[in-house]
Parts: structure tokens; sequence; C-alpha cells
């Protein structure tokens, strides 16, 4: 008996966040007067990889919250919420946990600050340590069945 594959009845609709910064001497705010249209210091390249990565078939939206927040909206459209950041956006990573749990959401919670301290994390229904390419990444879209987007 040959087992079938697990086919997916509709897509997935996953939110992609990248929490605001802090003030902090490290994401030099008080620069970005000096150059205008700079809200940020730096692209969220994880996240954007992250949703780069996840299966063709999903439906991806990314929001980076230093450019707006994330809106209740956003979240009750999603499936589940991706969650990246570092140690200066703990405080904001868990809020978003805390909304997503709100509104019955999942919240999957990867990145520098989850892969150097899972433990900051209790909230968190998944934590993905590590990086994108390693062999964390892939098994579970292969259990479900999901065609994986090309990923370099």
């Amino acid at each position: 008996m040959v087992a079938r594959r697990y086919q997916a009845n509709r897509s997935r609709r996953i939110l992609c966040v990248f929490p605001r910064y802090r003030p902090s001497f490290g994401t030099f705010e008080h620069a970005y007067a000096l150059m205008p249209g700079v809200r940020a210091f730096m692209p969220p390249q994880g996240i954007l990889l992250v949703a780069a990565c996840l299966p063709t078939e999903w439906i991806v939206r990314v929001v980076d919250e230093n450019h707006r927040p994330v809106a209740d909206d956003d979240l009750r459209w999603s499936d589940a919420v991706l969650i990246s950041g570092m140690h200066v956006q703990r405080t904001e990573i868990g809020r978003l946990i805390e909304a997503a749990h709100r509104l019955g959401k999942l919240a999957v919670v990867g990145g520098p600050s989850v892969s150097a301290a899972p433990a900051y994390y209790p909230e968190a229904d998944v934590l993905h340590i590590g990086e994108v390419g390693d062999a964390t990444d892939h098994r579970p879209l292969r259990r479900c069945g999901a065609q994986r987007r090309k990923c370099w």
C-alpha cells in the first residue's frame, strides 16, 4: 500500500512580522533626522528570507513595525504569525506573541534572540532555533506535502 501525501485543502495565510526597535545606542535612532525618510537602521533581512522560503501556495504578508505597527486586522487575516528579532526587540516580540494569542493565532518565533536565549520565549507556540537553510526549516513543510520555494 502506498501512502498518499497530505494535501492542504486551502492555502495558508502567514503574517511575518519584524518588531519595532526599542530606542538604544545600537539602533542609531539619534541619527535618523540626518537622513530624510529613514525610520530604521537595518532592513528585516531574516524575516524577508523566511517569507521567500515559505511554500508557494501560501499567501504571505510582511510587516516591518519600524514602518507601521501590526494591526488587529493583519492578525485576524492570518493563520499564523511568524516573528523574528534581536534581544533589543525582546519586549516587542513578547507583545506580538500576546497579540497573536489574543486572536487565537499560532505564534512562531525565530531569529537571533530566540536562538541565543530560547528560555526568554516560553509563551511562543513554536521556536525555530538556528538559521534558515539548516535541517529544521524544511521538515515541517515536507511532512504536510507543501511545495517549498527555492531558497538560496
